[in-house]
Formats: C-alpha cells, sequence, structure tokens
C-alpha cells in the first residue's frame, strides 16, 4: 500500500498529532473533516497497519462515554455494579431545544470480529497507556457484548456474586438465574452467568425514597457506596483468569443464543398470529356480522399508541422487540473494551457524530422558548426565555406544567414533555399549569415559533453601567470573530462607547476547538503560556499567546461551573494563570485528557475515538480530576448551597490526577477585592428585590458584576 504524503504543518502539534479530541463532560463536539489524509504507522502483528485520523483539527470537546453503544433501553454492565451515581444528584435541567435523542444510530453498520480487531490495532499503536489493563477490557468486552441481549446477561465473579446476591443493598439487581458457565465444554472457573432482572422487576424492588431533593450528605453517601461496590467488582475480578480465549468463547456463546432468541421470538409470533378462515362465517341472527379476513393483501393497519402518552398502559417489556443481532454485539463489545480503559475512548457512529456537531452550531427550533426541569413527579419551569413565547404568555419561574394539550404529564419523563411542547412555527399548544400563589390550575394557549440559539451571545448587564456579559456555548469555527464582532457590538451600546468589564460566561460549556481557545485566551493576554500537551512518545507541544500588546484592557471576569470542560478549562486556566481574568463559579469538570478521533480503514460509518494524551494549565499542572479551582466560590442561587455537581471524579475508569494545583496569583489580591465586593455589592439587593420574578436573576452573573466593578478601580485589572 502507498501511503499519501503527509501535508506539511505549520504547528508541531498538529503534525504529531492530527485531530485531537480533548474530551470532556457530556455535550456536542465540532464536526470532523471527512477524508483527511492517512497516516502510516509502526508494524502491527506482523503487517504494516495504515491507521486513518478523521480530521486534522484540533478539538477539546466533552463526550464520555461510547455514544450508542448498546441498543436503546439495555443497561450497561456499570449500571449493575453500581457506577458513579450521579442521577440523583443532577438537576435534571434541559433546555426545551435538548429532548432526548432515541434513534438508533448503529442500525445498518456492520461491524463484526474484524472491524473489533482493528480497533484493538489502533488501541495498540496510539492509546497513551502502551499497557493498558487489559484483563478488565476483555471482562468489560464480554459483558457488553452479553447486555446487548434481550434479555441481557452478564458475567461475575463468583466471590462477589455470592457476597452480594440477595442483600438489600444490591436493591435486587443480582437476583434472577445464575449458573455456571461452560466454555468450550469446560466450566470457567470462579464466574457466574447472571441473567439480569427485568427492568420492570427491578422497578419494583427498589425502594421508595422520600420526594424532594437529596442533600448533598445523601448524594456524596450514594457515591461513596457506588465507589465501594465498583472496586469490590474489580478487586474479586482480579482473581479470575481472563483473557482473549474467554472472551472469544463468550462470543461463540453470544453467537448461539442470538441464534435461539430469534428462532423463539419467531416461534412466540407464529403461535400468537391468529387463524385466517377462508370459509364464509355463518352468522348468527341479530348479530353484527364480523369484518372478513383479507387473504389477498395486508390489513389495514392498526392505530399506534402515542409513546410519549402516559395512558397507553403498555409495558415496556410488551412492546414487539426486533430481531438480535450478532452486528450489535461486536459493537458493544467494541465499546465494552474501551470504556474500561477510560470513560472517553469509544466508536461512535458517523450519524451520530455529525448529528451532535449540528447542535454545537448556531441554531434554531420551533417551540415555546423555556427552559424546563424535573423534580419527583414534576415538571417545572426552570425558566421561560426573555421576549420568547412562553414569557409573552406569562408562565414563570417555577410554574408546574400539569397538563399538556390536556394530557396529564405528571410522572412523564422529561424528554417525552419536551416533545409534546415543541411543535411546528405558528401552531398552538396549551399548558395547563399549577402556580404556588394560585389556588387552581390555570390554562395558557402559546403559539410556538422560531427559537434562535446562538453559540455566542451577549447583553449589557442590567444596573451595571457599562459592564457586559458574553455567553458562549462551545467552541467552533466563528466564535473568535463571533466573540470580537460582540464585543464591539456592546461597547457600541456601552456608556461613552466604551466597556466598564466583561464577564465571559463559560458555565455549561462543554468545549470546541483548541485552535479557537488558543485564540480567545490571547485575545486577552500579551503572551505567555496557554496550553500544553504531552503524548505517549513525543515531547511536550506548547501553545503560547502572541507578544503583543492585549487586544482588550478592561477587566475580566470568567464565570464557571461543573459543566464547563476542556476548551473551557483551557481558557479559564490560561487567563487565571497570567492574572488577567478572575475565575468566578464553582470548580470546573476537570477532564484533561486528550482524544483522537480515527477514520477505520475497513469502512467509514462510525469512529474510534481514543485517548492520546494529557493536557497542562500555564502554571504546569495538569487539568485532570482537580480542574480550574475559582478564585471566588459562588453558588448558583442567592443564600443557597453550592451544588454537589458532576465531575471527571465521578466517572468510571478515569484517568488518575498526577499532582495538585499552583496558588492563583490572584490569592494576595483577594482579601482587598472581596471586601470591595462586599461593601458596593448589588447582587443581593437585585436578586431579593421581587420575591416572585417571572425570570429568577442569575446570581452567580451578579456577584461577578460586582466584582467587574472593583477590578475597574484598581490602576490595573490584573494580579500583580
Amino acid at each position: 500500500m502507498t501511503t499519501p504524503k503527509l501535508p506539511s504543518c505549520v504547528h508541531a502539534l498538529t503534525c504529531a498529532l492530527l485531530a485531537l479530541t480533548l474530551a470532556i463532560g457530556c455535550k456536542a463536539q465540532p464536526a470532523p473533516q471527512h477524508g483527511a489524509t492517512p497516516t502510516a504507522m509502526p508494524t502491527v502483528a506482523g503487517a504494516p497497519k495504515t491507521l486513518s485520523p478523521a480530521s486534522e483539527e484540533l478539538v477539546a470537546d466533552s463526550t464520555p462515554g461510547a455514544a450508542g453503544a448498546l441498543p436503546a433501553g439495555r443497561p450497561r454492565p456499570a449500571d449493575h455494579r453500581g457506577s458513579s451515581d450521579g442521577d440523583d444528584a443532577g438537576d435534571d435541567l434541559a433546555a426545551e431545544a435538548g429532548e432526548e435523542d432515541e434513534r438508533d444510530y448503529w442500525k445498518g453498520v456492520r461491524f463484526d470480529v474484524t472491524n473489533f480487531d482493528e480497533v484493538l490495532d489502533y488501541v495498540d499503536v496510539h492509546y497513551i497507556d502502551p499497557k493498558p489493563d487489559r484483563h478488565m477490557a476483555w471482562v468489560e468486552a464480554s459483558n457488553f457484548a452479553l447486555l446487548s441481549l434481550e434479555p441481557g446477561e452478564e458475567l461475575l465473579p463468583e466471590a462477589f456474586f455470592k457476597a452480594r446476591a440477595g442483600t438489600p443493598a444490591e436493591e435486587g439487581r443480582l437476583d434472577g438465574k445464575s449458573e455456571a458457565f461452560q466454555c468450550k465444554g469446560l466450566q470457567l472457573g470462579g464466574v457466574v452467568l447472571h441473567h439480569v432482572p427485568a427492568d420492570d422487576y427491578l422497578k419494583a424492588k427498589r425502594p421508595v425514597r422520600r420526594k424532594g431533593r437529596l442533600s448533598d450528605d445523601e448524594v456524596n453517601t450514594l457515591r461513596e457506596r457506588s465507589k465501594a461496590r465498583t472496586q469490590a467488582y474489580h478487586a474479586t475480578w482480579s482473581a479470575v483468569t481472563f483473557d482473549r480465549p474467554q472472551f472469544d468463547c463468550v462470543m461463540a456463546y453470544v453467537a448461539q443464543r442470538i441464534k435461539q432468541i430469534n428462532v423463539e421470538a419467531k416461534a412466540k409470533k407464529a403461535a400468537t398470529k391468529p387463524t385466517q378462515v377462508a370459509s364464509a362465517e355463518k352468522v348468527p341472527a341479530g348479530a353484527e356480522p364480523s369484518v372478513p379476513v383479507n387473504l389477498e393483501g395486508p390489513r389495514p393497519p392498526e392505530p399506534k399508541p402515542d409513546p410519549a402518552s402516559p395512558q397507553t398502559g403498555k409495558a415496556e417489556s410488551e412492546k414487539p422487540r426486533p430481531p438480535q443481532d450478532l452486528n450489535r454485539a461486536w459493537e458493544s463489545a467494541a465499546s465494552g473494551f474501551l470504556y474500561a480503559l477510560d470513560p472517553h475512548s469509544s466508536i461512535i457512529p458517523r450519524k451520530a457524530w455529525d448529528d451532535s456537531t449540528d447542535k454545537t452550531q448556531d441554531s434554531s427550533f420551533e417551540g415555546i422558548g423555556a427552559v424546563l426541569t424535573q423534580r419527583d413527579d414534576q415538571t417545572i419551569v426552570e425558566n421561560p426565555m426573555e421576549g420568547k413565547p412562553a414569557w409573552r404568555a406569562g408562565v414563570r419561574a417555577g410554574d408546574v406544567i400539569q397538563k399538556v394539550d390536556g394530557t396529564d404529564v405528571t410522572g412523564l419523563a422529561l424528554n417525552k414533555v419536551v416533545k409534546m411542547i415543541r411543535g411546528p412555527r405558528a401552531t398552538q399548544v396549551k399548558l395547563t399549569i399549577t402556580r404556588e400563589s394560585e389556588p387552581d390550575p390555570r390554562e395558557y394557549a402559546i403559539t410556538r415559533e422560531n427559537i434562535e440559539i446562538k453559540n455566542v451571545d451577549g447583553k449589557l448587564v442590567p444596573d451595571y453601567p457599562g459592564v457586559a456579559v458574553v455567553k458562549m456555548t462551545g467552541f467552533i469555527p466563528n466564535s473568535t470573530k463571533d466573540l470580537r464582532s460582540m464585543i464591539d457590538r456592546l461597547a457600541k451600546q456601552a456608556p461613552d462607547g466604551k466597556l466598564r468589564g466583561l464577564i465571559l460566561d463559560l458555565r455549561g460549556n462543554s468545549g470546541g476547538l483548541l485552535n479557537k481557545a488558543i485564540e480567545i485566551a490571547d485575545a486577552f493576554l500579551a503572551g505567555g503560556r496557554v496550553v500544553s500537551v504531552r503524548s505517549r512518545g513525543k515531547d511536550e507541544e506548547v501553545h503560547n499567546a502572541a507578544y503583543a500588546a492585549s487586544d482588550y484592557s478592561f477587566p475580566l471576569v470568567v464565570l464557571v461551573n461543573d459543566g464547563s470542560a476542556s476548551a473551557s478549562e483551557i481558557v479559564a486556566s490560561a487567563l487565571q494563570d497570567a492574572g488577567r481574568g478572575l475565575v468566578i463559579g464553582q470548580r470546573t469538570f476537570g477532564k484533561a485528557s486528550v482524544q483522537t478521533l480515527y477514520e477505520p480503514s475497513l469502512h467509514y460509518d462510525y469512529y474510534i475515538k481514543l485517548t492520546v494524551a494529557r493536557y497542562y494549565a500555564p502554571s504546569g499542572y495538569t487539568l485532570q480530576v482537580i480542574g480550574v479551582q475559582p478564585d471566588i466560590e459562588i453558588a448558583p442561587h442567592v443564600d443557597g448551597k453550592m451544588p454537589v455537581g458532576f465531575r471527571e471524579e465521578n466517572l468510571n475508569n478515569h484517568l488518575v490526577p498526577l499532582q495538585g494545583r499552583v496558588p492563583s496569583p490572584w490569592a494576595t489580591e483577594l482579601p482587598e477585592l472581596s471586601k470591595c465586593a462586599r461593601e458596593q455589592s448589588q447582587a443581593d439587593k437585585i436578586a431579593k428585590r421581587d420575591p416572585k420574578p417571572q425570570i429568577q436573576p442569575d446570581y452567580q452573573l451578579l456577584r461577578a458584576a460586582d466584582y467587574i466593578g472593583c477590578l475597574a478601580l484598581r490602576p490595573k485589572a490584573t494580579a500583580k
């Protein structure tokens, strides 16, 4: 095979890594450039391999886990062993546009043992650890394949199973049939084959928990319990021999089970098919004639129940299931193998990637313009979007949505409620809402509109003359240009045509293109390091800001939270370490591993994403796990507690932190700044002046504006 010559590269990092994906968090990604030049790699297993990156674009974004690895509705192995229990901790907050995507992106993608082995070739050549723990990788590959079956199965260490089966802490997860596992006529010692109980059974066994949000202590208790369970699981597996031969045996068993399941399903379908009678049917006197059986064509389709309606009454287990597929088992096995290495390495269907990238760009949807959350069984309006249909109709923060177009949505999943509310523009949706201050429910008829979502948006902060906020949701090709245009526009609107200060809002920003993060940091810096990358077998690659006067000299505050990841953390740490921007809010996500997105050589309908490096803040510490610590920690709500959050440390199999952080240059400035902010603070007054506002005030933003005012009083808006 002739390998095309690589294009020339301006930066050494581009030449060396070709398509870094700095993956943190859990959101959308920038689109890859298809058809990138393949690179010749070292010989693997005695034959030269051509392993192709999917893109030459350096990106820093957020997608942990193996997207779409298992069929819809199937649990991952971690779900039954106690993964990081973040469900009880999260706010379950969703923009109206962000309903869950239930499409099966793996449908139609060919994936067999040859593709699986190609994934392993990429791991051998590129993975950050040249000697990863393949023992657990083979275990998870086997279990992901077994769990792709319907009904699901899994292998468990016998010691783990005996110690925990039937205990209250398991909540029925280890109930059900278990048996010895036969491998090519020989029993596989030390393990049992466990048949996973049905979802309905597990739901019934789960204890009833009190209503309301769990406290931080309760969330941490659940997480510690989950962590201990996972550690016990790994410890008991370490005593069991498990390698490629055992995995191959499992896959042979899976193939056999798929044939058996499909035969049983076909027989069941035939047994339940109504008997067709060709002869005329005699109708008793006075009786209604029956509908004749159509022997020459298909029956008219029966009406399908609305999956969003809680009135269907049909159990999930009763829905017809698609035929079992060995293709899906191999996809799941590859996902499990990579998941055991770290939570950010995965295989991703090309269509899923391409669709997710669209959500990072400027986009729009048709709906009413509201941010919804869920508490207990209720769907609650977190905030209506100012100027949008819900806001104009009088919907308020805290409103409880009881019905949508007359259908009771109590207990319905948030994404189902969102789907019912959204619809074509110029059409109407009726919401029945209850409000704490009103005794009776009230119906709101709201006409849907096109709701635009901007990647870069901004405004002047009311009550703070000359203070602007620019919100960035991702780092995409136009981000730098759009940021500069927004700053110029806001400056023209400010008194005297210039800004007194800027709040760069990176909360919930899960990342994007690395070069855009560097450009944006560079706009506020007068030189110095922005970020460095250290990868397997290569020298450290350093990205510096240009040594020139900063484009913007006004005071700068960077707002972050636990949803700020990767490229956001790069920008925040660069501005903090240089003493240029004061960081306010909550500790960031803390993911500093680097992934590369590769196109397989065999065919191009999926990508292989592997962790290949770590990145480091300018002061030399890696952000992995520890993240960016704000100079000023501020809770999201006035008089509120700091939420426990969900971060990299709550993901199973994450890379470990290497060393602690260094003190922020702002540390010596904080006493003086905090005193000033207390004396001149407007945030608490503004947040409390309306006890029941239509839109809840953004307390963190208001406090950031207080600090901007104090920075503006200083001779220089930087740390000394």
